[in-house]
């Protein structure tokens, strides 16, 4: 027989009250109710212990990356941090989309690759997009790719796990940090550079899959410079995602945030700005009741949304397949957001 913990956790939860569930019934509510939610999340995941510093940049070299011709950039995001990334420019790739300035797209990898990984499995999403004139920036989160600490280094087999995200939760843990909020800092750093290029129009949006799923949808939380954002195989209530399922990735845990909000929460503070959620029917980390567990969040996201007149903004896409991005109607999706 064993005596584990689960049925304590789920009590603790279904017992509790969420400090931040979202019950604004106007505007000017949603706004006290945002720029407090923002600042105990900055406070939660350590993002406000984050460390400035000068943003020192290097173009490494350009390579051929899986069918790409892709920048290697490097980008100081806190004193001694760097955070590499590929730069894919519509021209450099065979496109020569009409003048003027470019919106810029940040794509973000899932847990268990890096940014190369996402040229295979979002290539022709990441095509569509230098089609449209976008700028296209693939970082590497920290602790994957080429951020991974030993002993997850190197490409054998035996690197199961592909990231080092529990090392860096565990460290993170008794300095006040965490994955996600290291996460979202570098992000914003990326943003800021990327935002600054002669050529940029402006307009930022991103875009991720499963772990990149994550990124975006905390990124466009915390950030309203986030134009638009797309999230596939990451959005779903906690409690059957997160509490029954805590084998998941270190990355997805956060202190106190249990007791804080929902998901459904994070993308009400997206709100008005185009919110796109990809979700596969037979996902299993949606949990043991699937698409019912993202419905219900989207429902508290659709409120916030409906207060300015813009349900119509939320896109929720649910395709027949698991844990995996479709990309279906992406591309018109982004289209419409510019146009906006």
């Amino acid at each position: 027989m064993y005596y584990t913990m689960l049925d304590y956790y789920l009590n603790l939860f279904d017992n509790g009250k969420r400090a931040f569930a979202f019950q604004a019934e106007t505007p000017e509510a949603y706004a006290a109710w945002k720029s407090a939610l923002r600042a105990r999340l900055a406070e939660i995941t350590g993002l406000n212990r984050c460390i400035p510093c000068e943003p020192v940049h290097e173009l490494v070299k350009t390579e051929q990356a899986e069918g790409f011709t892709a920048e290697y950039h490097t980008l100081q995001t806190e004193p001694g941090v760097v955070m590499p990334f590929y730069l894919m420019r519509p021209e450099a790739n065979g496109v020569q989309p009409a003048g003027g300035k470019r919106p810029v797209l940040i794509v973000p990898h899932g847990h268990g690759g890096g940014k190369r990984q996402i040229l295979g499995y979002q290539g022709r999403f990441i095509r569509e997009a230098l089609e449209d004139g976008f700028i296209v920036a693939c970082p590497d989160e920290r602790g994957s790719g080429d951020r991974r600490e030993f002993p997850e280094q190197g490409d054998e087999p035996q690197q199961v796990r592909g990231n080092s995200h529990r090392e860096l939760m565990q460290l993170g843990l008794n300095f006040g940090r965490t994955v996600i909020g290291g996460a979202v800092w570098d992000l914003m750093r990326l943003s800021d550079w990327l935002l600054a290029l002669p050529e940029a129009s402006g307009f930022l949006a991103c875009a991720g899959m499963s772990g990149g799923g994550q990124q975006t949808l905390w990124f466009a939380a915390l950030d309203d410079r986030v134009n638009a954002a797309i999230t596939s195989g990451y959005f779903y209530g906690v409690r059957d995602s997160l509490i029954e399922l805590p084998q998941n990735c270190a990355c997805n845990f956060v202190p106190h945030f249990f007791e804080t909000a929902d998901m459904g929460e994070l993308g009400a503070l997206i709100a008005p700005r185009p919110f796109f959620v990809e979700s596969g029917a037979n996902d299993p980390l949606s949990g043991k009741r699937r698409v019912a567990n993202v419905t219900e969040q989207l429902d508290v996201t659709r409120a916030a949304y409906r207060l300015f007149g813009a349900e119509d903004r939320v896109v929720h896409s649910v395709h027949d397949g698991g844990h995996e991005w479709r990309g279906d109607g992406m591309r018109a999706f982004l289209r419409r957001a510019m146009a906006d």
